[in-house]
């Protein structure tokens, strides 16, 4: 029996001997790295950023040639300096979004859009609003576009396009549609300048008397046309505008082609001496 004790013994002090070495190569064991960001990925993402940054700065995309679309009333030079673009400038870090807000703010920029096209074209792209009357005002004239839009104010007008009389407002701000108090009126306005257009009638000075939207009056040269309301005014315009191609400068009359509602009137045009 003693002897099994002294075995069991001995084999209990070799357990606790193992345990212990067990505990010191633990201790002494190299600790796991933590895991952290590759040093390669670092590497490779400096050198596409240094690469980018090089190619973004690179001459080969400096603006050489500037064009402009869809632009009358702006030469390509006046837009450029509009939004300080000039050559040399890079295609990529110049403030297209920026530079398109500048030009909008202008009233006769509805939109405007800048485009790169590689590799050293800048493309201004703008859709125009186009004149389609003017409005006397204290000695200078407003012009309005499709909408009754203030485009800009002059002292004088260079297109033959509809002189406006009989809107009442008292004031008006640039960019903006004028605040009448006869919108009726404005609307009148707007309609017939867009059939004058539809029947070539740009080429002629035609001043519109709106003041009684149920009753307007037309002149062109020494005519007076009554056009009466615009009922059937597509009619009415179209009337005018065969008619008055016929009759010479210096000729005075009157032109009623307010009966045209009624299918079985007559145009009537009385000469004045």
């Amino acid at each position: 029996m003693f002897g099994k004790k002294k075995k069991q013994s001995k084999k209990k002090k070799q357990e606790m001997i193992d345990i212990d070495l067990m505990d010191e190569l633990d201790f002494y064991r190299k600790p796991e790295k933590k895991k952290g960001i590759d040093q390669k990925v670092v590497i490779a993402g400096v050198f596409v950023v240094v690469a980018v940054a090089c190619i973004l700065f690179s001459p080969v995309f400096a603006v050489k040639e500037i064009k402009a679309e869809g632009a009358s009333h702006f030469t390509t030079s006046e837009l450029c300096e509009r939004i300080g673009l000039s050559t040399g400038d890079n295609l990529f870090l110049f403030g297209k979004g920026k530079a398109e807000k500048i030009l909008e703010e202008n009233p006769y920029i509805a939109d405007a859009k800048l485009s790169a096209k590689l590799p050293d074209t800048m493309i201004i792209t703008v859709k125009e609003r186009k004149v389609r009357g003017y409005v006397p005002y204290m000695g200078s004239y407003l012009y309005i576009d499709e909408e009754g839009r203030v485009l800009e104010v002059q002292e004088a007008y260079h297109e033959a396009l509809p002189l406006v009389k009989g809107l009442s407002f008292g004031s008006f701000t640039e960019g903006e549609i004028i605040p009448v108090e006869n919108p009726e009126a404005l609307d009148v306005v707007l309609r017939i300048s867009q059939m004058m257009e539809k029947y070539d009638l740009l080429d002629l000075v035609v001043e519109i008397d709106v003041s009684n939207p149920e009753d307007i009056y037309a002149y062109v040269n020494q005519v007076q046309i009554h056009l009466g309301n615009m009922e059937n005014g597509d009619m009415k315009i179209k009337y005018m505008a065969e008619i008055m191609k016929t009759i010479p400068e210096e000729d005075r009359g009157i032109l009623d082609l307010s009966a045209l509602d009624n299918p079985k009137a007559n145009v009537v045009f009385q000469y004045l001496t």
